[in-house]
């Protein structure tokens, strides 16, 4: 895990992601745009900051998926987690997209042990606040 800084320092603004579309099932590579995020994220955060004591927020929970573009579907993109080792999973994508709780809850609890939260077994609990 490397901090914002040290990926602005070596040059790592965009982080990618496989997603698929539920509609039309097509794969691509998503790319985010590493400050764009991060702010979005902030401003989440000090708007919610109240909500965000105990569970995580009801849109991280159950997010409004993107749109793809090819097949024009509103809330249809999804990350692709399945098959993939714990390990490889893109947690800053995921996080950065808020898509954290497209994991399962084997993958979040994995997540929160390798980021020294504990975590208590509710998905609402599990997804970092």
């Amino acid at each position: 895990v490397q901090s914002r800084n040290y990926l602005v320092q070596n040059n790592i603004r965009i982080i990618t992601g496989r997603v698929k579309s539920k509609k039309c099932q097509q794969e691509f590579e998503m790319l985010l745009d590493l400050e764009e995020k991060v702010s979005t994220l902030r401003e989440f955060v000090d708007r919610e900051r109240e909500t965000l004591r105990d569970r995580a927020p009801r849109a991280w929970i159950n997010p409004e998926l993107p749109k793809y573009s090819q097949c024009r579907k509103e809330n249809s993109i999804k990350p692709i987690l399945k098959d993939i080792k714990k390990k490889a999973i893109n947690w800053l994508f995921l996080f950065l997209s808020q898509l954290l709780s497209s994991c399962t809850i084997d993958q979040l609890k994995y997540f929160c042990k390798n980021t020294n939260n504990c975590p208590t077994g509710a998905k609402d609990q599990l997804v970092p606040n």
